[in-house]
């Protein structure tokens, strides 16, 4: 990991690693990776948390199709820097920490990284055991929402 890029796969393996290691032993699936990541970056506008990690754009939601890319370059970058371990089951690629991405998750305690786990943790809550369809939904719910609202301005 040599990237340091503000929006880049490197910020956002960051996050992958440290959502990883707050829902630890649970494997996760790409979607519900960038359907969490999305929702707890946003999460004020979910009615999770108090603000935004990400401030409040008017284009925030056309962010989620263009993070697609970003969170599959992400992974496949951590499974191959060996921080993250695939696993092929019969619905599909899941994936959990290893334990050298969880000592990376140690040296990760800026009041950023606090406040992301808190809103994973509140993604978790919100959607019981980050259920993917729900998830996408209520995004999709939100994104025509703001397109509406976006129209009458």
């Amino acid at each position: 990991m040599n990237e340091s890029a503000i929006g880049s796969t490197f910020e956002i393996s960051l996050r992958i690693l440290l959502m990883l290691n707050e829902l630890a032993p649970a494997k996760l699936d790409e979607q519900q990776i960038g359907a969490i990541d999305f929702i707890a970056v946003y999460a004020a506008d979910f009615g999770l948390m108090d603000e935004n990690l990400h401030g409040y754009s008017n284009y925030r939601y056309s962010e989620f199709p263009a993070r697609k890319q970003m969170v599959s370059s992400a992974l496949k970058n951590l499974v191959l820097d060996g921080y993250v371990r695939l696993y092929l089951t019969s619905s599909g690629y899941r994936y959990s920490l290893l334990e050298v991405g969880k000592m990376i998750c140690t040296k990760l305690t800026s009041g950023y990284a606090k406040e992301y786990i808190l809103a994973v943790q509140s993604v978790t809550d919100r959607f019981d055991k980050a259920n993917a369809a729900a998830m996408l939904k209520e995004i999709n719910r939100l994104t025509i929402q703001s397109l509406q609202e976006v129209k009458h301005e």
